[in-house]
């Protein structure tokens, strides 16, 4: 199981909220932790073995990269790298053409 279809709305809200600044980093990594959890639920409902999966993202299409919420958390703790601004431009751009997928694998 990898796509997420049915979390990319919450997603989509999560990650609005902070880039408004209506959450902070700590309130966007706590929900998105939520989030895991419940997906990993979810799959455990399906699945006998979930054994290393974790929810990433892909912001766009043609992103190559499976960001996770440990990267997430990573790169935007300071704002002043060059990733945290690659990503927040990442998140921005997937939003703006609704290509934000959810994945869990």
């Amino acid at each position: 199981m990898t796509k997420q279809a049915q979390y990319t709305g919450f997603a989509r809200e999560i990650f609005s909220q902070y880039l408004d600044k209506q959450i902070d980093l700590d309130v966007l990594i706590t929900r998105l932790r939520d989030m895991e959890l419940q997906v990993m639920s979810d799959a455990d409902d399906e699945e006998e073995e979930e054994t290393g999966k974790r929810l990433w993202f892909r912001f766009f299409e043609g992103d190559t990269l499976a960001t996770t919420i440990s990267d997430i958390e990573k790169d935007l703790a300071d704002t002043s790298h060059p990733n945290a601004d690659i990503l927040l431009r990442g998140i921005t751009f997937g939003l703006q053409t609704d290509e934000l997928e959810v994945h869990y694998s």
